[in-house]
């Protein structure tokens, strides 16, 4: 986080296969990524109103892999209609190394 983001560009965060969505705790800050695999159009959702609303459904909960998240994901993508999902965290381009620091501080403490 040490570079200046671009104005508008999200900074997607490196994760593995294991990834679940409980591990957005790590990341002060950060945001649900979802992104289609065909076309590259995406949006970002809040990662704790999307765990609320797994449990809400009992289909899932923090251990639930952001994979299983994607396909869960029941419609078309706006652009081009397919349905191939990706999700994974990043980090919004107004976030400052400072506001990370903060937002640490505040869930630590």
């Amino acid at each position: 986080m040490s570079r200046t983001p671009v104005p508008g560009q999200l900074r997607p965060i490196p994760a593995d296969g294991a990834t679940s969505i409980g591990d957005f705790a790590r990341y002060p800050g950060c945001r649900l990524l979802l992104a289609c695999a065909a076309c590259a159009w995406s949006r970002t959702y809040d990662p704790e109103r999307v765990l609320r609303r797994l449990h809400e459904l009992k289909s899932g909960g923090h251990a639930t892999r952001l994979a299983d998240v994607a396909r869960r994901v029941q419609w078309n993508c706006p652009a081009c209609s397919r349905m191939r999902w990706r999700m994974q965290f990043a980090w919004p381009p107004t976030l400052t190394e400072a506001e990370a620091r903060r937002l640490a501080a505040r869930y630590r403490n």
